[in-house]
């Protein structure tokens, strides 16, 4: 005989699995400070490459100017503000991330933990639905 409730828990869990197979189970298998601390080094090189990017593409379209602010500035002046700016740059995009992947984190193992509790109760279902020798 069906169980309504033993199939309503299937599907639950079948659909909890194909929606959410990626980001829950994969995060499961590491540590918080893990996850996030490799969120963080890639966000930096994402940053530092960016802010390359960056430097050259203004280097390119403002050749002149560069060079004008540099002989007015002098190099260690220009050196420090540019400094300055990844630093400060890079703190904020930092800590951002890391706000970022400790959201999903908690997100994530807050799934894993519902997930887990459905199967659980899905298999007291099946331990109830049979019958001991």
């Amino acid at each position: 005989m069906l169980n309504a409730e033993k199939i309503r828990l299937m599907t639950d869990l079948a659909i909890y699995e194909k929606k959410n197979d990626e980001k829950v189970f994969k995060i499961n298998d590491h540590y918080k400070g893990d996850y996030v601390s490799s969120h963080l080094i890639s966000a930096f090189i994402r940053f530092s490459l960016c802010f390359i990017l960056m430097l050259v593409t203004v280097f390119f379209l403002d050749f002149a100017g560069i060079f004008q602010m540099l002989n007015e500035h002098g190099t260690g002046k220009a050196a420090e503000e540019l400094a300055a700016a990844y630093l400060i740059g890079l703190l904020i995009y930092l800590f951002i991330a890391y706000r970022v992947a400790a959201v999903r984190y908690k997100k994530a193992k807050r799934g894993a933990l519902l997930y887990a509790t459905k199967l659980k109760r899905l298999g007291r279902k099946y331990s109830k639905g049979r019958k001991r020798p």
